[in-house]
């Protein structure tokens, strides 16, 4: 074994042993880092070296899926999707079919999966926006229903809520989304405890953030959750946004 190659497989165990093992979360599995061997992009379920260049298995990133649909807001899936990237999730974006989509302010934007293709992820964003149509299309409350019997948890960010309040998995918990639309959820949703003094609410497998920058709170409450308090204060810290002070 060369210097170089030592040297290399020493820092891909240090990162291991320091990011690979969420608190309260299973490894999704192994891989070799991406060094142009046959095994690329194959996932083993132990650890050990790859068979084909010799390099030590890390374990796999956790992935989250974030859920984008004409109107959404640019903050509500950027904020949190820059939260979870810093934290060395693997992010990716997806929506109902592959076209573009124009956000609130006329950003576009072409995801990178559909409902069709996204892989299983552990965490799942729903953002809000102008919900109208995301509210009530089918294809899209299926997609997070059948997310949310999988991954870890699901969150969602300012009327975001009012999607995923539409799939009957908020029923009876304690909510909360952006303020000037707390009175509205509590209407239209008389079978939720709708909340307005929090950033965010954790109900376990659920979580919903109040409006805009809220969503970077409970993006990084979502990762301690699952990778420990000491990793989501690095994040905040290095993406200098003041958490401590908005908990």
């Amino acid at each position: 074994m060369n210097l170089a190659f030592g040297l290399r497989a020493l820092l891909l165990a240090l990162l291991t042993a320091a990011f690979g093992s969420a608190q309260g979360a299973a490894p999704k599995g192994y891989a070799c880092p991406p060094c142009g061997c046959a095994s690329d992009g194959k996932t083993f379920e132990k650890p050990g070296t790859c068979h084909d260049c010799g390099m030590p298995l890390a374990t796999t990133p956790l992935r989250v899926a974030i859920l984008i649909f004409d109107g959404v807001q640019i903050i509500d899936y950027t904020g949190p999707y820059e939260m979870f990237g810093a934290a060395g999730f693997e992010v990716f974006t997806v929506a109902a079919s592959r076209a573009s989509v124009k956000t609130v302010m006329g950003m576009e934007v072409v995801p990178r999966y559909t409902f069709a293709d996204a892989p299983a992820a552990d965490v799942l964003v729903i953002p809000g926006g102008s919900v109208k149509d995301a509210v009530d299309h089918a294809g899209t409350l299926a997609f997070i229903k059948a997310s949310a019997a999988r991954n870890q948890v699901t969150l969602s960010v300012c009327n975001g809520a009012f999607i995923l309040a539409n799939t009957g998995l908020l029923k009876g918990l304690t909510v909360t989304t952006t303020r000037g639309n707390l009175p509205r959820l509590a209407q239209r949703h008389p079978e939720l405890k709708v909340v307005g003094d929090r950033r965010y609410v954790d109900n376990g497998r659920i979580v919903t953030a109040a409006g805009l920058s809220a969503g970077i709170d409970g993006a990084l409450h979502v990762i301690e959750k699952l990778k420990g308090r000491d990793l989501a204060k690095q994040v905040a810290h290095g993406e200098e946004y003041a958490w401590a002070e908005a908990r």
